[in-house]
Formats: structure tokens, C-alpha cells, sequence
């Protein structure tokens, strides 16, 4: 058989010896002396003085020569046997792309999700698949999935994050919400969405983003290190201003640095910070408030808002109550 087989690689085998080298060959063992026996030809002709503006003319008529092979082999073989030495040859010359039509008919891998999440009272954070970075603020989370860093790199966020992201100029990063999108290389920014505020924030603190829009395909935003944009989720309208980013992206280190903040957004803040509810009178809903908070605990900081500001607070079972002070001059 051995030379059955040599002359089969080298073109010069009968039909008849090709039909019984198929039948031979559809034993394992026969299989595997094929193959020994084919590494054997091929050394031997590779020790051969072929010029090599030959060589690759030799592979293209083997080529040819095993695809009339199996043309012949089709047209007078229609049964069982045909098949079964069909699939025996389709082994021997292109198991590679068999291999590759088989991967790319499997059915697509379901979805699975992974959420990082963080508490009221607490920060997270994570490396996620391709090396970036997230801080995820209290009362906060993001979600991706089992694709991420290898055909997407999408994620979805309800809250406050701060992401420092690994450059790949060929997936890019999106972190998105109902609203906004943001579209990252690698860069530092936060991006502050949470579902009962009626805007959105994007610091930028290094790099470059683009902002888009789920409903407006036309809508398109570049930023500038020390920007901030806000997005108004009712009027769909956007602002860039320039901005001392720590003020805003400081919190991933423990700090919330209060700027000119009315009290109903303050309380927000102190929600989530402190895992307690508030009521806010009318009233001073828009008193403007300017503070930093680091390690003091809720109740210095309700003493401070009361020293400078008409403001009472009264603690009524699980919620605080911040009423109007009358007694006290704004």
C-alpha cells in the first residue's frame, strides 16, 4: 500500500488504485499510516532539486488533479460508499476549512450578563476583561456582556461611574443609557445618569469621547479634556462648559465636593452616600449649597448645612425631614 500511496501524491495512480486507497484509509490506523507515509513523500520531495519557480505550479496541479479526483469519484459512485469516501477525502485535502465551516455554523453563544453594582453607602470598583478601570458610585451600576473586549465593548449604565479605559483604536468602548451614548479610545471620564435626575453629566478629564444619541442619529458631540457636558433628558438639549473636573470626579476617592448645589439635588447626593431618606420642605428646595464632605458622618453634616443655611432637620422614624427654619436669616 505504501506504494499505492506515493503514487497517489504523486499523481500517477489509477483509478481503480484510488478507489482501494480510499477503502483502505477508512480505518483509523490505515488513516494514521496515511498520513505517516504522506510526511515521508513529502520529504523526500522536498530534498529533490525542484526549482522553485515550479513549486508552487506542482501545488496547483495536485490541486486540480484531487478536485478531478473527487468529481470522478461523484459521478459513478451514488450510494452509501460514495459518501463515506467522500467525507474520508474531504479529510485528507481540507479538514482546515471543514473546521471553519463548522465554527461559523454554530449557533451564537447566548448572552450573559455581568452587573457591577454598588450600594448606598459604598464605591465599587473594577477591572473589567480588557484591563480598564471603573469606579461605580453608591446606588449605582453597569452591565456587559460575555462578548466584551472581544466583538463589543459596550456597556450600560444607570448612575454614576468613572471609567479609566485601555486604548483600542479598533473597539472602541460605549457606555450608554436610555439617553446618551459615549464613545471612548481610552481615555478618564465620568459619566453621572441616574434615572430620577432630570440631566446628564460627562466630565472629561483626559483623552477624547464623542457623544451620540439612541433617538437622534444625527446628533454628534466631541469633548475637550475639562469640559462637562450636560444633556437635558426632557428638552434633548446639550451644553459644554468648562469645569475643574476634580469638583465632580473626586468621588471615586471618598470625597463629594459640593458646588453651588440646590437642596433637592444635594439630598440626592446624601441618599446615596449615607443610605437615608429625605424630605425636603418647598420651600428651601433651592437653597445653593458649597461644601466638601470626606469622613464626616451624616449627622455633622446636617449640623454644618444648619449653622449655614435656614435649614432644620427632624429626624421622623427612617426618614429626615430638612424644614424651613424661620428663626434664621438666609
Amino acid at each position: 500500500m505504501k506504494s499505492i500511496i506515493k503514487k497517489y501524491l504523486s499523481g500517477k495512480s489509477s483509478e481503480e488504485e484510488q478507489k482501494d486507497l480510499l477503502q483502505w484509509i477508512r480505518r483509523e490506523e490505515n488513516l494514521n499510516e496515511f498520513q505517516r507515509i504522506k510526511q515521508e513523500w513529502t520529504t523526500e520531495v522536498r530534498k529533490e532539486t525542484m526549482p522553485s519557480e515550479f513549486a508552487q505550479d506542482w501545488k496547483a496541479i495536485q490541486g486540480k488533479m484531487m478536485a478531478q479526483l473527487q468529481q470522478e469519484v461523484q459521478q459513478k459512485q451514488r450510494t452509501l460508499n460514495f459518501f463515506r469516501y467522500a467525507a474520508i477525502f474531504m479529510v485528507l485535502i481540507a479538514v482546515p476549512a471543514l473546521l471553519y465551516i463548522f465554527s461559523q455554523n454554530q449557533p451564537a453563544a447566548p448572552l450573559v450578563y455581568t452587573t457591577v453594582a454598588a450600594d448606598y453607602g459604598q464605591i465599587s470598583k473594577a477591572v473589567l476583561p480588557d484591563s480598564s478601570v471603573v469606579w461605580v458610585n453608591s446606588g449605582s451600576s453597569i452591565k456587559y456582556n460575555n462578548q466584551f473586549s472581544a466583538s463589543n465593548r459596550n456597556i450600560e449604565l444607570e448612575g454614576e461611574a468613572f471609567f479609566k479605559v485601555t486604548r483600542n483604536a479598533d473597539l472602541p468602548l460605549i457606555v450608554s443609557n436610555s439617553d446618551l451614548k459615549v464613545k471612548v479610545l481610552g481615555t478618564e471620564f465620568s459619566v453621572s445618569a441616574y434615572p430620577e435626575e432630570p440631566n446628564i453629566h460627562v466630565i472629561l478629564e483626559k483623552g477624547k469621547v464623542e457623544l451620540t444619541s439612541a433617538s437622534n442619529t444625527r446628533f454628534r458631540q466631541e469633548m475637550k479634556p475639562g469640559e462637562m457636558a450636560t444633556f437635558s433628558k426632557i428638552k434633548k438639549e446639550l451644553a459644554l462648559t468648562a469645569v475643574n473636573t476634580s469638583l465632580y470626579t473626586s468621588w471615586k476617592d471618598g470625597l463629594i465636593n459640593i458646588y453651588n448645589l440646590p437642596l433637592s439635588e444635594l439630598v440626592i447626593k446624601l441618599e446615596k452616600r449615607f443610605n437615608q431618606k429625605f424630605l425636603v420642605d418647598e420651600q428651601i428646595k433651592d437653597v445653593p449649597y458649597t461644601f466638601t464632605i470626606k469622613n464626616e458622618d451624616l449627622s455633622s453634616v446636617l449640623s454644618l448645612m444648619e449653622k449655614i443655611t435656614p435649614v432644620e432637620a427632624i429626624q421622623r422614624e427612617h426618614v429626615i425631614e430638612l424644614k424651613h427654619n424661620k428663626n434664621k436669616n438666609k
